[in-house]
């Protein structure tokens, strides 16, 4: 029976605490003030947290602790306590436990900022399935059918699509993982080792060579990789920057894999996984002992960790990519460039990618040679690509004045959930379109320094036409006014 008091008290516990927001809802604020429903709990929970003194001694406390029990208190006692007071005075205590659903999910963000956290898909899954859980119970209270499924179905699609990939990676490969190489314990490799300090102030270097000579010091498992990644000729050739004399934070990730290839540690996927997470814990084992030196919390990436001497360069580039998109820059129909390899390189390309190879030359250039017929449906395509960046540019500018235009005082007014709702969505496509700019861009200046490119730009192109459409669709069109005014 003592084995189960812990969870019978926790399952009381839970019991009195959701009968809170009814019972406030009730008493707020027509029988009793917010202020004062907050001074009254918190004399009774002081007055409560001296019983104890009866029949025990109270325990000192250190000096420096004093400042952070007043700290708690001011912020979790008081000031959260008057928030909830005000809030449910407010709302219903439905609606109020549904926000209160945001702590868990603010907690694990501000966790994961400050490094004392890691994102897990099992976290991830638990925060999604309890917020998902909370919103259907309140669209499903209010019989907004409709609603709830469009609620539910994208997330059961996403969790459907994801266990299906890891499930199937895990048949074949025997590791439980979309990708071996933006999560699990090869990107928790590189987090570890990007950890390690550095005196090398030069850009694009996530693990300068200064850095990586003390890590193999420590990590003997790494020792192997050191000849390709530091005397292997072919492979410096193939991955590092001459101008920097090292590798860039985005070709490093592939020249260490490639040196692992030639060691036969990628024999199979258990024996990759295996190895990178031996590496990990060592280097994060060692940079917690203070053994090699850490500029950084520990860290499950492979990308450089963020930092405000990126932010300018980041919002330029940013602006940059998305006006690359708006104009539909390197999306020509045809290459300039003619393709060059064997016979050999070309059939196994072609049959990989479905398509062909343009090798032949014009005499005496190094230059695609077109035939006359396909230049011409080049310049009409090339034509149409022109219209068409003009026509995106200005259907995106005028769904945002258009979408801003809603903001006015006099339109705001009318402002219900059926028309929040579309307004909020719209603004969400528009900003998942600028957070894929964003994204690109930091990885850019942070680790490639080659340019805007098109190629990791692409999926923001249909956003755009989204956005544009619809935007256009719901607000660009004038509005009928109401014939009973225009009679009075």
């Amino acid at each position: 029976m003592n084995r189960f008091k812990p969870h019978i008290a926790l399952l009381i516990c839970n019991i009195v605490w959701a009968m809170d927001y009814p019972f406030y809802n009730i008493v707020l604020p027509r029988y009793v003030h917010p202020m004062a429903m907050v001074s009254g709990s918190l004399i009774a929970t002081a007055l409560f947290s001296l019983v104890p003194l009866l029949w025990q001694k109270a325990e000192k406390v250190a000096k420096a602790d004093v400042r952070k029990l007043i700290g708690a208190a001011l912020l979790i006692g008081v000031l959260r306590k008057v928030f909830i007071m005000y809030g449910l005075s407010m709302t219903s205590p439905i609606d109020g436990s549904i926000i209160d659903t945001i702590v868990p999910l603010l907690v694990l963000l501000l966790s994961v900022l400050l490094g004392m956290d890691r994102f897990t898909k099992l976290k991830i899954a638990g925060l999604v399935l309890g917020m998902a859980g909370a919103v259907a119970v309140v669209l499903a209270g209010k019989r907004r059918w409709k609603a709830l499924a469009a609620q539910v179905i994208p997330y059961v699609m996403l969790g459907v699509g994801v266990l299906t990939f890891c499930t199937l990676n895990y048949t074949h490969y025997g590791v439980f993982a979309l990708s071996d190489f933006s999560e699990g314990s090869f990107a928790a490799a590189m987090g570890a080792m990007m950890r390690v300090d550095t005196d090398s102030t030069a850009p694009y270097l996530s693990v300068p060579a200064d850095a990586r000579e003390k890590i193999y010091d420590a990590v003997p498992e790494l020792e192997p990789l050191a000849y390709w990644l530091e005397e292997d000729a072919q492979l410096q050739n193939d991955f590092r920057d001459q101008n920097l004399d090292d590798y860039r934070a985005g070709s490093f990730y592939w020249a260490i894999r490639r040196a692992a290839q030639f060691e036969g540690i990628y024999a199979d996927a258990k024996t990759a996984d295996a190895y990178w997470q031996t590496v990990a814990d060592k280097i994060n084992a060692a940079c917690d002992a203070g053994t090699l030196p850490s500029r950084t919390g520990r860290r499950v990436a492979t990308s450089q960790p963020i930092s405000a001497a990126y932010v300018p360069s980041t919002l330029a580039e940013t602006w940059n990519g998305f006006w690359h998109v708006l104009g539909l820059r390197d999306c020509a129909p045809y290459e300039t460039l003619r393709s060059i390899g064997t016979e050999d390189d070309f059939a196994a390309w072609s049959g990989y990618l479905h398509c062909g190879f343009n090798s032949a030359a014009n005499a005496g250039e190094d230059t695609p040679y077109y035939s006359p017929y396909q230049k011409a449906v080049f310049a009409v395509m090339q034509g149409w690509t022109r219209v068409c960046s003009i026509l995106l540019a200005v259907g995106v500018l005028c769904a945002v004045l258009c979408q801003l235009a809603e903001l006015l005082p006099q339109r705001r007014q009318k402002c219900t959930a059926q028309t929040v709702v579309p307004w909020l969505l719209l603004f969400g496509i528009f900003g998942i379109a600028l957070l894929r700019c964003a994204m690109i861009a930091f990885v850019e200046v942070s680790s490639f320094g080659i340019g805007t490119s098109t190629m990791y730009l692409a999926t923001v192109h249909p956003l755009l036409v989204l956005y544009a459409f619809t935007g256009l669709l719901l607000y660009g069109r004038p509005r009928k006014t109401d014939k009973r005014r225009e009679n009075a």
